[in-house]
């Protein structure tokens, strides 16, 4: 599947995160693998105000998939109902009426998960809430994550209107998986695969229903905090922290300024531009991390130089003790 990028990829909440590896990761086997190669610390997932890159989320998504199977997203209620999305839950059922909760999902829908907008429109009876990748990922990436906001979406919906929301129909991009029935199982059996693009239908006539749980003062405070989450998506101001999450997550070997500019959304001009606005550069950040890798695998001293340099991406072990040399020796002179 290919998608051009139109935005950035931006910070998203650490949140998901945290709740896939306490739902999933319940052996130290099982946390290992789907921390691998995200770059995310106990540190970072102890913070409360942390975000990561959403590519540390996909990172984390493929971990899971490659360790559990197709289908394993729609295993667990705790991934999509209503405490696992925070503010934007509260705003959604807290809205005065179905029309006022699909506003909140179209302004606010991704600020939770930047990874996706949120379209809502009108087609005939029923009104279409329609699911754009907003970075370019493949089926089995974004899969499991749609499989999820559907679901969130769906469970927003029977708390406003205070049953289930049968009347749904769920409509997927690609073939119908493996899985399908499972599917079916969870959404009900309007789930439909072939479509143009990922989208969620609900009977026109549900747009004037009152909130089960409408509460002004409540939504008032949601949306405000959500507007301030907005804001720091639309205006980014750490762009280095962004580059340096990115190149955490490197496999073996390294990235190179065109395909960090590829994976974070942007051009590479537009990449060094905000680095150097930033008073930092590209190379400058690719070797302290490189300098962090080489120092953790001479301290740990379970491989050979060669094999070091290799996994850093130098072309031979010369190249990486010349660069050790540089990071490591004591240049002050007595």
């Amino acid at each position: 599947m290919s998608v051009l990028p139109t935005r950035e990829r931006l910070p998203m909440t650490v949140g998901y995160f945290r709740l896939i590896l306490r739902c999933f990761g319940d052996t130290d086997d099982r946390r290992a693998g789907l921390l691998e190669g995200t770059g995310v610390t106990d540190d970072l997932l102890h913070d409360p105000a942390a975000d990561i890159g959403v590519f540390q989320q996909v990172r984390q998504i493929e971990n899971a998939s490659r360790i559990f199977g197709p289908g394993w997203a729609i295993s667990r209620p705790e991934l999509w109902n209503l405490p696992a999305h925070g503010a934007l839950g509260v705003a959604v059922v807290s809205a005065p009426t179905v029309e006022d909760s699909l506003h909140v999902l179209r302004r606010y829908g991704h600020v939770r998960s930047p990874w996706f907008r949120i379209a809502v429109r009108p087609v005939a009876r029923t009104t279409r809430i329609a699911f754009g990748l907003t970075v370019p990922l493949e089926v089995e990436q974004w899969r499991p994550m749609m499989e999820i906001a559907f679901l969130a979406v769906r469970a927003m919906a029977g708390t406003v209107l205070g049953r289930a929301p049968i009347e749904m129909a769920y409509h997927f991009v690609g073939g119908e998986p493996a899985y399908a029935q499972r599917l079916r199982n969870v959404f009900g059996s309007r789930v439909e695969f072939g479509s143009r693009e990922n989208f969620i239908s609900i009977p026109n006539a549900w747009r004037t229903i009152t909130s089960a749980h409408a509460d002004a003062p409540l939504l008032a405070r949601a949306t405000a905090e959500l507007e301030d989450v907005l804001a720091r998506l639309e205006f980014p101001t750490n762009f280095p922290a962004q580059v340096e999450r990115l190149l955490r997550t490197m496999p073996t070997g390294r990235l190179d300024a065109t395909a960090a500019a590829r994976a974070l959304g942007v051009s590479r001009r537009t990449l060094a531009r905000r680095l150097k606005e930033a008073e930092v550069s590209f190379r400058e950040l690719l070797d302290l991390e490189l300098k962090q890798r080489a120092q953790r695998m001479l301290i740990s001293g379970s491989m050979s130089r060669p094999d070091m340099a290799e996994k850093l991406g130098y072309h031979d072990p010369t190249s990486f003790s010349r660069a050790c040399r540089r990071w490591f020796s004591d240049s002050r002179k007595d």
